[in-house]
């Protein structure tokens, strides 16, 4: 069983070298109950080199973007193309009010419980134990892909068990096993953070996207409320 120290992560972004872009993911942070968390991504686009940024709004509980909780700022709209950070900043105060408004706190970024080395990139299936709680963790990874090139399409869902220190065990099935994502070739479990009262959780999922010269790195999100 792989053991990891529990930690604060507030962004990150992957190292490996690809062809195409990588993404820098930010922790937006949860609402004080958990039922809301918010993250964003942002970067440059390859081959265009011009600047995006994206931020989301998920309802926790049903595992699903709020309504009118998405911002993104498109390559080439953006008023400054090659800064990224600033052009991801002036998103964040675009989208400030809605976040407060659904009591979203950049303060509550919530715990670490697990977060993808470089060096196992292929991992589908993640044993860990969360020696906070003293709960052992099995995620399995699901994932089927059809086509390839630019016709490649994907979808993919996590089997969840949980065992907690008095022994008992909770499983469950999270995501959309059916819907299939145009242009994406694979996916990873990168990153899962719970919010501080233990009952939400947010599995950070790297999405591999084809790209004409490579593989881009895109980042998205699945939530558990126990």
């Amino acid at each position: 069983m792989r053991k990891l120290a529990v930690c604060m992560m507030l962004a990150f972004s992957v190292l490996s070298v690809y062809a195409g872009d990588v993404a820098n993911f930010m922790n937006l942070g949860f609402s004080p109950d958990g039922t809301r968390f918010a993250f964003g991504q942002y970067g440059v686009a390859d081959v265009v080199y011009q600047s995006w940024a994206e931020i989301y709004c998920v309802d926790v509980v049903n595992n699903k973007f709020v309504p009118d909780g998405t911002f993104i700022v498109n390559p080439g709209t953006a008023t400054s193309a090659t800064d990224p950070r600033g052009v991801f900043a002036s998103l964040q105060n675009k989208s400030a009010a809605f976040l407060v408004a659904s009591k979203v706190d950049s303060a509550l970024r919530g715990r670490t419980v697990y977060i993808q080395s470089e060096d196992e990139p292929s991992l589908k299936t993640i044993a860990f134990r969360d020696f906070e709680t003293k709960s052992l963790y099995s995620v399995e990874l699901k994932t089927f892909v059809e086509g390839s090139g630019k016709e490649v399409r994907s979808s993919f869902y996590l089997l969840v068990s949980i065992t907690g220190a008095d022994g008992k065990e909770i499983r469950k099935t999270v995501g959309l096993p059916g819907f299939k994502r145009d242009g994406v070739q694979d996916y990873l479990i990168r990153n899962i953070i719970t919010d501080n009262s233990g009952r939400s959780l947010v599995f950070v999922i790297e999405k591999k996207v084809y790209d004409r010269n490579g593989s881009s790195i895109r980042f998205m999100v699945e939530t558990l409320r126990l």
